[in-house]
């Protein structure tokens, strides 16, 4: 009989868990009409943004075309790294490619700090080669086959002999080494900056040599100073180059000693022939040049000599280019086709944090061949100017501004640099009105200076809107870097700063540390607008309006708002909380979102805001680094719609009606629960040790055990649990996976 009831009580937590099972979805048909043109496709509008990102091709879908696989630098928190993938649409003599987000969790989630793309194998497909923290790459091999693409790692650590003696081939975290066949034997080589980051070292490949074949990695420096070039700092941008090596892993014979201190700390290159005589050239966009360099070899497949250096590089592809040039940042040249005419193109982007942030893609179509190379320019804004692309640290809310009954978005943003300076930095708010209808949205950008915030002199603005004067339209309140709110009344659908820094019931402005994020909500139920405030140090603050409808007054009541806190301990020293809450069956649910990019779940709000909320989720959905979360019913199906922001600078759309889910495109983690059913210990066993976030629910969503480290076991004493079934959740590099498992003492 126990057995029996044990069996059913089983079955109808299964029912139930499958129920609350998360439904959301990627919405990638919403049509958005930008600077008088509509983005197409339209999925491309919901991408996500970029910052730093770093181009490679690849067939994802085994249609003959190179797709792309994207690799954000920026946007990326400790441990987790953004991707972005896009299908080729093949379109001839134009770039054309659609946003395809169920092919990116296809790739290998341990990627970090960059990431490349080439077949070293001879084998017609793309591997990839990602940076280990020891110092030096990691490869993993692309298995494309019938059931489609997925990969495996092949090496954790490349080697190469340095002097006769095997060592980690070295590459910084902030350098993007050169994959190139330099000596035209058809096996892979790589150029990359040594240690001392002032000569390329030229790391051959030894495999057709040793071996007669082309599918290994044997790696042997052949010089420390390919090419006989060495950069001694700002001055080697400028002056003349071709400066001669003494010796490898010695500075230049006529490097100026006084300036080694200057020298660059990363660098991201490409070399490829660039002149059709044979030999290969380098690009390199480095951290201290504040243009393009390309240097000229002048000496032979196995004698690189550079002679000259264009400094403006492609300025002189043809005469009358403009050089590239993304302001004072490290930029990364990419050389591919991007508009399938069979020439290879110029992309130029940043190559690190910090840099230009829009209008940062810069586009020189190659109008002659692969041996000639002539780029001409074409405009500073691929791809991203097809996008919802805000700069950095993007965050939405949504509110009826022009009265028609619509959710319009209203987009804040961190920094806002389209200029070339980073004294241009700026903040701007963009107003994208929903042209659609109630059932079907569309959204046209109307201007990105809303209530002419550039003007301001803030930084890192957020918005929420409520009636707080009881005059039947949103006003709004904002938080900025500094801490503090203001407040922008709406007289006659324009927003008036009526009051700068909003001041509590106390006469002192309301300031919370560093980066206020107020959300607007009757927390208390009596009729009046409240504050929900977060910040930089991942807290909640909560001002209660004990004003009325139409005058409020906030009082301070506590900076520990339901104990939430979104700061990963042993993970991240801040946690940039944004809260958004909304009334689900007339109960209050909190959103929350945080600096690692999970989205935090909790109830138990209503009557308990003096209490601690129950955290129901904290990776109920993930945007790498600084994610923000708004929703609301937009497309009228009863169900809420949900919308995030994150570093990179764009918007993501999750809803229950779209085709792509979430969870279908997740990868499962590589680890197994045993035993289960379990009596007394619970051991999760992870095929490698690295760094993973556990956490076990019970079936009512209550947790009853966390974890977070690197080890290859988990073991859980269950000795005092209750029988019954309880999910463990896993989450290893940036992969969410679930497992069921059953207690029975």
């Amino acid at each position: 009989m126990k057995t029996k009831i044990l069996l059913s009580v089983i079955v109808l937590m299964m029912c139930i868990s499958a129920a609350d099972a998360q439904p959301y979805k990627y919405y990638l048909n919403i049509p958005v009409t930008q600077f008088g043109n509509p983005v197409i496709p339209a999925a491309n509008a919901w991408t996500g943004g970029f910052d730093s990102p770093i181009f490679s091709q690849i067939d994802m879908n085994g249609d003959g075309l190179k797709d792309l696989f994207i690799f954000e630098k920026e946007g990326a928190s400790q441990y987790y790294f953004r991707y972005t993938t896009y299908i080729n649409l093949g379109t001839p003599n134009q770039p054309s490619y659609r946003y395809a987000p169920e092919y990116k969790e296809k790739f290998p989630q341990g990627m970090h700090d960059w990431a490349v793309l080439v077949d070293y194998d001879c084998d017609g497909k793309e591997d990839i080669f990602t940076y280990n923290y020891i110092g030096g790459m990691t490869v993993y091999h692309n298995d494309y086959d019938i059931n489609g693409l997925k990969f495996h790692k092949e090496i954790d650590l490349v080697y190469s002999t340095y002097f006769g003696f095997p060592a980690n081939l070295f590459v910084a975290s902030n350098s993007q080494p050169a994959f190139v066949d330099v000596d035209d034997d058809g096996d892979l080589d790589v150029l990359t900056f040594a240690i001392s980051s002032y000569t390329v070292e030229f790391h051959q490949n030894l495999a057709e040599e040793n071996f007669g074949r082309c599918d290994t990695l044997c790696f042997n420096m052949a010089t420390g100073c390919w090419g006989n070039f060495g950069l001694t700092g700002d001055t080697a941008c400028t002056a003349a180059y071709g400066i001669s090596c003494r010796e490898a892993g010695h500075p230049p014979a006529t490097a100026d000693v006084s300036k080694l201190e200057h020298l660059h700390s990363g660098f991201c290159a490409i070399s490829a022939d660039m002149d059709g005589d044979a030999d290969k050239e380098f690009i390199n966009g480095d951290i201290n040049c504040m243009y393009l360099q390309c240097f000229s070899n002048g000496g032979t497949l196995l004698s690189a000599n550079m002679v000259s250096c264009d400094t403006l590089y492609p300025s002189q592809h043809p005469v009358g280019n403009p050089p590239a040039f993304l302001g004072r940042s490290q930029m990364g040249p990419h050389y591919f086709d991007v508009d399938n005419d069979g020439n290879k193109d110029l992309i130029v982007a940043p190559c690190a944090v910090n840099s230009k942030n829009f209008n940062n893609i810069l586009y020189y179509k190659n109008t002659s061949s692969n041996s000639i190379n002539d780029f001409s320019y074409i405009k500073n804004s691929l791809f991203v100017d097809n996008m919802i692309e805000l700069g950095s640290g993007t965050n939405v809310a949504t509110t009826d501004i022009d009265g028609d009954g619509l959710k319009d978005m209203i987009i804040g943003n961190l920094t806002y640099n389209d200029t070339q300076i980073p004294s241009g930095t700026h903040v701007a708010i963009a107003y994208y009105r929903n042209t659609g209808t109630a059932s079907s949205p569309a959204y046209t950008l109307m201007t990105t200076d809303f209530a002419n915030m550039s003007s301001s002199g803030l930084t890192g603005i957020f918005s929420s809107f409520g009636d707080l004067d009881n005059d039947l339209d949103q006003d709004m309140i904002i938080g900025s870097s500094d801490g503090y709110l203001d407040y922008l009344e709406n007289i006659n659908g324009n927003y008036i700063m009526t009051q700068v820094h909003i001041n509590a019931s106390n006469g002192n402005p309301i300031n919370c540390g560093t980066f206020a994020t107020p959300f607007i909500v009757d927390l208390n139920r009596d009729g009046k607008l409240d504050l929900v405030i977060g910040e930089k140090a991942g807290n909640l603050n909560y001002y209660e309006n004990t004003g009325t409808v139409s005058t409020f007054s906030f009082t301070f009541v506590t900076n520990t708002l339901g104990g939430v806190n979104v700061t990963k301990t042993g993970y991240d020293i801040y946690g940039y909380s944004a809260p958004f809450i909304y009334d689900s069956l007339a109960h209050y649910q909190l959103m929350v979102g945080s600096l690692s990019g999970f989205v935090y779940k909790y109830d138990n709000i209503d009557n308990n805001l003096g209490g601690n909320f129950h955290l129901v989720d904290s990776m109920f959905f993930y945007e790498p680094i600084r994610s923000t979360i708004t929703g609301a019913d937009i497309n009228n199906d009863g169900k809420m719609d949900f919308l995030t922001g994150n570093f990179s600078g764009g918007v993501t759309w999750y809803s229950n009606g779209s085709t792509v889910s979430v969870n279908e495109i997740k990868q499962d983690n590589e680890f197994n629960i045993y035993p289960n059913p379990a009596k007394d210990m619970l051991y999760i066993k992870f095929e490698k040790s690295s760094r993973h976030e556990i956490m076990v629910t019970d079936m009512l969503g209550k947790i009853v055990f966390s974890s977070y480290k690197n080890s290859f076991t988990e073991i859980i004493d269950l000795r005092q649990w209750n029988n019954g079934m309880y999910v463990c959740k896993v989450v290893e590099d940036g992969i969410v996976t679930n497992r069921k498992f059953v207690v029975r003492h």
